[in-house]
């Protein structure tokens, strides 16, 4: 490997991520900041869906001046073809700063050089890197193909060198994902954290967090990082609960256990309207009780769905 490029596979009790400091002085979350930071997550369309709508969605997602807005990949959006086509509509009607998901399912190594090289193209100067869901029954990657995001990393590290004058002597924005609620595949809850100090490591400048249903999942998470040693943003991902059918199914798809408490709750309402109102009312609580333990931002799964993202954010006086 590129002696440039550190291993990828690092353990948690190595000297340096360790800060002079004693980190048990240091606070959870920084003080609360006079604007909340502000990212949304867009999903490709699936192929000749209506450009009307996607416009609509794009301009009304602007109107809250996002720091940036990261775009998805995924097989039914015909992978990084969608996701590029996607970021290039956004770069040609607004202003928004796009970041890119990238994940080692999309593709062998050297077809991820060429993916980054054509992002970059298109305007992204910023990625998520992601390893992706296994192939279904699978216990690892196919051959040729990057077995974990820190290998990710090394790989975009790579060629962001070899872009360095395109980029102005600057580096594209590096983000990876970690989990408040444990990664299905971890052994336990060091194992994550070892994980996430060494994406830390190789350049990661922030983190989103994936799906997570109370509040208290988030803090204790970014409590134990700090005095485990991360240093980097973790940005709270909020996924709006709108219905029990889409909690489930997204904890499914996550492979995270959903409180009994939000099931509860939500099956008790007797309408469809109620059952609504109950999980909008829970997310807006779950977020404002974040926002106001002086957390700096906010990262929003849209879900494509413009006017439940205005909502939350309606609720929460954002």
């Amino acid at each position: 490997m590129n002696e440039r490029f550190p291993s990828t596979r690092l353990s948690a009790s190595a000297p340096l991520d360790r800060l002079d400091e004693d980190p048990a002085t240091e606070p959870v979350l920084r003080p609360a900041r006079s604007r909340t930071a502000l990212s949304f997550e867009l999903i490709p369309p699936r192929h000749d869906a209506d450009t009307a709508l996607l416009d609509t969605l794009i301009a009304g997602l602007a109107e809250y001046n996002p720091d940036y807005v990261s775009v998805t990949s995924s097989r039914r959006s015909d992978w990084l073809e969608g996701t590029a086509a996607l970021i290039s509509r956004i770069a040609e009607t607004t202003d928004l700063k796009p970041i890119a998901h990238l994940a080692c399912t999309a593709g062998t190594r050297d077809e991820l050089t060429v993916w980054i090289r054509t992002l970059i193209d298109a305007g992204v100067r910023g990625f998520l890197a992601l390893r992706g869901d296994l192939p279904e029954g699978e216990a690892k990657l196919p051959d040729g193909y990057l077995p974990y995001a820190t290998d990710l990393l090394n790989l975009i590290n790579e060629v962001q060198e070899e872009q360095a004058f395109r980029l102005a002597a600057g580096k594209l924005a590096l983000s990876v994902a970690c989990y408040p609620s444990g990664h299905a595949e971890s052994k336990n809850a060091d194992m994550d954290l070892d994980v996430l100090l060494a994406k830390q490591r190789l350049g990661a400048d922030f983190a989103i967090t994936q799906l997570f249903f109370e509040a208290e999942d988030y803090l204790s998470f970014v409590e134990k990082s700090r005095l485990a040693g991360v240093r980097i943003p973790l940005i709270p991902g909020i996924m709006p609960m709108t219905s029990l059918r889409r909690v489930e199914r997204m904890g499914v798809l996550s492979g995270i256990k959903v409180p009994e408490c939000v099931t509860r709750r939500l099956s008790d309402a007797s309408t469809a309207e109620e059952e609504y109102e109950i999980g909008m009312q829970m997310s807006a609580d779950l977020t404002r009780t974040i926002v106001d333990a002086g957390t700096g931002g906010l990262h929003i799964y849209t879900h494509n769905n413009l006017a439940v993202t205005r909502d939350l954010l309606s609720r929460i006086d954002i």
